[in-house]
């Protein structure tokens, strides 16, 4: 009888087999992981990621109104007048405009923050309002964002559109830029929300980052029309993009409920955030600036002569130079400070009163020069500047020493002798460490500062 052959598999194909098989099961676990941790995250049940909530509320049969989804692009837009997609962030207030294909969510601030010479003949990368917005090597740069809380952990890159625009009836965004953190409101995103019809339209005037041939950039007028900007300069609505991962902490989405994504306890002033009130003496200051060991703040509305009438104060001095001793600083330093209930808790600080040149209308060359003072005033650039109008600032005028620039009844910068008279904003430095006994922070439930008398 023939003997069998007994067939031998050698080592090397036995080796071949387990890789085989080890791959096949590695890449179906590793899906299987992927779409578990897609559907359910590494997070605890009771999280909500903010893109989630929104997509819940996307709008199917009307899509000229509310969310709506572009299968082409696989993104997401606000349209129209919306009414869901408030968002609270920073102690500011934005308006949501959509989510991007990664599912980052782009939002815009409801409110300018503030007033600057823009600087867009040198380009978008090299203007003062990308140096104003974004932080960087250079010095004083990033003023915006270096007030954002958890910018780094939060924020991704904003897609900004760079485009030329002359016929406003052919609005494009071909030529886009996401270099930077921070950017501003194109044309092509005002159209895309629905223009005069949309949420953007909210009855204010703001400046955009589309500029025409001739280095001109539009501008939105109150009535939510298009129009070139007449001014040199303009004030500053940000736009930022957050993150997929972003979760939401509360809020429906709406003005009176908007969406929370952080939250920290505010126990003293130097736990607040930018945009947040304080009540001092029946009247409110907003926070517009935030140090280690000291908070200031500006009024949210002139000062008065009396119950009816509004203060009028010639600058004074000798020249445009801030100081104790002109008629402005004077008053501010004595008669307005000595007024204060809390004056005890008032610090000196710096007031910068370096001028720009025309050859330079950089922000930052205010910083040259200073006054230290109890009281002072605002300046180009700084938070909130551009709140009220028809009030000194503490920058020099360019043409002469004794020329100082307001802001004018318009909202822009305007240079008039030290002579001339206008209405008075002060602001000043309070001490970080001041306990906060009640209050929200907003205007209809501001930060009360002292101690509660339940508490003792």
């Amino acid at each position: 009888m023939a003997k069998r052959r007994v067939l031998k598999i050698t080592p090397v194909l036995v080796t071949l087999n387990i890789l085989v098989l080890l791959i096949i099961v590695g890449f179906y676990t590793t899906r299987l992981i992927k779409y578990y941790w897609k559907e359910n995250g590494h997070r605890g049940e009771d999280v909500v990621l903010l893109v989630e909530e929104l997509k819940k509320h996307r709008s199917y049969l009307d899509e000229t109104k509310g969310l709506v989804f572009n299968e082409e692009k696989n993104i997401y837009t606000y349209k129209g007048e919306v009414e869901d997609n408030y968002l609270l962030y920073s102690g500011m207030m934005y308006r949501i405009l959509g989510i991007d294909e990664n599912e980052n969510m782009k939002i815009v601030s409801e409110d300018n923050v503030t007033l600057i010479y823009p600087g867009f003949d040198k380009g978008y990368e090299k203007s003062y309002v990308n140096k104003w917005l974004n932080s960087s090597d250079e010095k004083y740069s990033g003023i915006y964002e270096n007030v954002l809380f958890n910018a780094g952990g939060l924020l991704e890159n904003t897609t900004i559109c760079l485009d030329t625009i002359d016929d406003t009836t052919n609005i494009t965004c071909d030529e886009k830029n996401s270099d930077y953190k921070i950017g501003m409101l194109s044309l092509y995103d005002y159209k895309e929300a629905g223009g005069k019809g949309s949420f953007l339209n909210n009855e204010t005037q703001f400046n955009l980052l589309t500029l025409n041939k001739n280095k001109l950039n539009y501008s939105v007028t109150e009535e939510g029309e298009i129009a070139l900007n007449k001014s040199s300069s303009i004030t500053v609505k940000p736009v930022i993009t957050i993150n997929s991962g972003t979760e939401l902490v509360s809020g429906s989405g709406k003005e009176d409920d908007p969406y929370i994504i952080e939250k920290h306890k505010i126990n003293t002033l130097g736990d607040a955030y930018i945009n947040n009130i304080i009540l001092i003496n029946d009247k409110t200051y907003k926070i517009v600036e935030i140090g280690e060991d000291k908070v200031k703040v500006a009024s949210t509305e002139v000062l008065m002569k009396d119950d009816e009438n509004e203060l009028e104060l010639a600058f004074g001095g000798s020249n445009s130079a801030y100081t104790t001793k002109n008629t402005v600083g004077k008053y501010l330093n004595n008669t307005f400070l000595n007024s204060l209930d809390i004056k005890d808790s008032v610090v000196a600080g710096n007031y910068y009163t370096g001028a720009l040149s025309l050859a330079s209308l950089d922000y930052s060359n205010t910083y040259s020069s200073k006054a230290s003072a109890k009281v002072g005033m605002l300046t180009i650039g700084d938070m909130y500047v551009n709140d009220l109008t028809n009030v000194f600032t503490t920058l020099r005028g360019m043409e002469a020493s004794n020329m100082i620039n307001v802001i004018n009844d318009s909202g822009s910068f305007f240079a008039n002798t030290i002579n001339s008279k206008y209405n008075v904003r002060p602001a000043f430095y309070l001490k970080a460490d001041l306990k906060i006994a009640k209050g929200n922070g907003s205007f209809d439930s501001p930060f009360e500062l002292g101690v509660d008398n339940e508490e003792g």
